[in-house]
């Protein structure tokens, strides 16, 4: 007799919040240097909020007006 089991789920280490804490913890200091953190910081956020709708709208209202005006000055 075979008796079925249940595959447990992989369950992650950390929180989608503590995920993106981490990101930003990461990558905000370094926006200063270069815009391309604050591009690479939207797509970790992005990855870890399994959102990209979201994530995109929230680069365009935030980073996106940043990344123009350090490009233009």
């Amino acid at each position: 007799m075979h008796i079925g089991f249940r595959k447990k789920k992989k369950r992650s280490n950390y929180s989608k919040a503590e995920v993106n804490k981490l990101i930003d913890t990461l990558l905000h200091p370094l926006f200063n240097r270069n815009p391309t953190f604050i591009i690479l910081d939207s797509i970790l956020n992005g990855l870890a909020e399994q959102n990209p709708p979201e994530i995109l709208l929230k680069f365009i209202h935030y980073n996106l007006p940043k990344i123009i005006k350090e490009i233009t000055s």
